[in-house]
């Protein structure tokens, strides 16, 4: 089971002297077990079980289709986004990211983005497409990321 969403067209970029910070802030959201919604059993805890003393994060509880501790796994936020499961990922001549596409279930990504949007250049923009033919875009505004929907008009 699951939703399938494609990008159809992201007009994004992010500044490769902000990596460091969009990784890092990709980082802390594994703190956010509240946001998580995988998980049951791992690491020998339920996801029922009280996180254990001195963890960050809780290993029963990770985000969807990623693992518990990512951020051991991900060195990079490009290994986040691959993890993710963004590819096609782009850089302009300078290294900073200006395309990515994304075809696959939908799992946490918008708490991914909503993290590191104040290092999005604002008015950068992601658009999707889901199984449904639904569509919305997430608009970065230098701040947030503001999810808009697409209303069509037929007309003659």
């Amino acid at each position: 089971m699951g939703y399938y969403v494609d990008t159809t067209e992201a007009d994004i970029f992010i500044s490769k002297d902000k990596f460091e910070d969009c990784y890092k802030a990709m980082c802390k959201l594994n703190e956010r077990d509240d946001l998580k919604s995988g998980g049951s059993w791992g690491a020998g805890i339920s996801a029922d079980q009280p996180k254990p003393e001195g963890m960050s994060y809780h290993p029963g509880k990770w985000f969807s289709w990623m693992d518990a501790n990512y951020p051991e796994k991900c060195k990079s936020m490009e290994d986040i986004l691959h993890e993710l499961g963004f590819e096609g990922i782009s850089y302009d001549e300078e290294g900073n990211l200006i395309d990515l596409c994304y075809s696959n279930k939908i799992g946490s990504e918008e708490y991914f983005f909503q993290s590191i949007a104040p290092f999005i250049k604002e008015g950068s923009y992601i658009n999707w497409s889901g199984e449904d033919n639904s569509m919305w875009q997430w608009y970065f505004n230098g701040k947030e990321l503001v999810t808009k929907s697409a209303h069509i008009t037929w007309v003659e």
